[in-house]
């Protein structure tokens, strides 16, 4: 499975007095990069694009049109269809474990050809016996057990969704409407962000007596982080792989997240089970494995952590500042009056309340969208699940 997008797999390296660059760097090939999994139990999702020279610091392109397919030992076949530009999705499907499976391709256009992956078995995943946090010096880890009685899996990936509520850096009970400054109806204070984590993590107990994961950790967040501010939440997923996609994935994660020091390994070129059908030696990026999917959701609230009421959190917002705007403005030739505005009229700057002096209302306080309206980070609507 492709994780860091679509770049040549064959990686230079940097000397210490002057930098080499190869001569892949401006090579002018463009391969196919496949990225995804078959799942087993749930909706199989693919990203196809082209991969780019390292010297291009473009978008990797889309691989559109093309025609996918799940394909089973038996010549069972189930649609992948092009959802958005280069997303393919499949219809949810519960797989037969007992049958192998293969992704076929067909791209058009100026590169059309045929594609398809080996075929490999399912693997089916174990549940998560369990999820849960722990206090690791200033870090909140978060950990995971599971095991499987069949002793069947033993190599496991993991991935995890971070959900996290915020608030902007000030409460707007004001907006600009209908050409005038009302009261507000649509809520930008809290919000909701999620992020999708992108670190490869994998363990293996293929040396251990018993298939079991005790406290294997997934991430640390720090304890002055801004999710865990009001409440945090994980969506760790689970996925049991066989021995060579667990290499795959372990040389890709080297290539990727331990390269930058002396001490790293070299980057290594890749070989995933990915070929062009009537032209074996093209390369084509990426693995495709098969298997069933577990989840487990972790919430931490700010109260479970038990840090001071006076803790001080890192904060996007440090920066952020009010104005005020008179209304009228005594030294303006043209003043305006409540309930018109001229700051507040663009959209890059959003009222918060007004500003009163001794009772009388004399214009309005506001603040830059980026501090006042929760949705420049996030959205306002909170998830089902919350």
């Amino acid at each position: 499975m492709v994780r860091w997008g679509a770049r040549l797999l064959f990686l230079g390296l940097a000397g210490c007095v002057e930098s080499y660059l190869p001569a892949v760097i401006d090579a002018p090939n463009s391969y196919l990069v496949v990225d995804g999994f078959i799942n087993g139990n749930g909706v199989t999702r693919i990203k196809l694009s082209r991969s780019i020279n390292l010297a291009v610091g473009t978008t990797p392109p889309a691989e559109t049109k093309a025609t996918v397919y799940i394909v089973d030992d038996v010549g069972a076949r189930y649609a992948v269809r092009e959802t958005s530009t280069g997303f393919y999705k499949s219809d949810s499907v519960v797989l037969n474990p007992a049958r192998q499976y293969q992704l076929r391709i067909a791209t058009t256009g100026a590169k059309a050809a045929s594609y398809e992956s080996e075929l490999v078995p399912l693997k089916v995943t174990p549940a998560i016996d369990k999820l849960d946090w722990a206090w690791q010096g200033d870090y909140v880890g978060i950990r995971l057990n599971t095991h499987d009685p069949q002793q069947q899996s033993r190599y496991y990936r993991w991935s995890f969704l971070e959900t996290w509520e915020f608030t902007s850096a000030y409460e707007s009970v004001l907006e600009y409407r209908g050409g005038i400054i009302q009261s507000r109806i649509t809520p930008i204070h809290t919000c909701w962000r999620t992020e999708q984590n992108t670190i490869i993590k994998q363990g293996s107990t293929a040396q251990l007596a018993q298939d079991i994961v005790v406290n294997q950790p997934l991430l640390a967040i720090s304890n002055r982080a801004e999710r865990i501010k009001i409440r945090y939440s994980v969506l760790a997923s689970q996925y049991a792989e066989t021995a060579p996609e667990f290499a795959y994935n372990e040389l890709l994660r080297k290539n990727t997240e331990a390269v930058g020091t002396v001490n790293d390994p070299l980057p290594t070129q890749l070989t995933g089970n990915v070929h062009r059908i009537d032209n074996a030696s093209e390369p084509v990026l990426g693995f495709v494995s098969a298997h069933t999917v577990q989840y487990k959701r972790l919430f931490i609230n700010r109260a479970d952590l038990n840090l001071p009421g006076s803790w001080r959190f890192d904060s996007p917002y440090a920066t952020c500042t009010t104005t005020i705007e008179l209304a009228p403005d005594p030294s303006e030739p043209q003043p305006i009056y409540i309930p018109y505005t001229r700051v507040f009229a663009t959209s890059d700057n959003v009222p918060i309340e007004y500003y009163v002096d001794n009772g009388m209302y004399l214009g309005y306080t506001g603040s830059s969208r980026a501090c006042v309206d929760c949705r420049v980070r996030g959205v306002n609507a909170k998830p089902g699940y919350w």
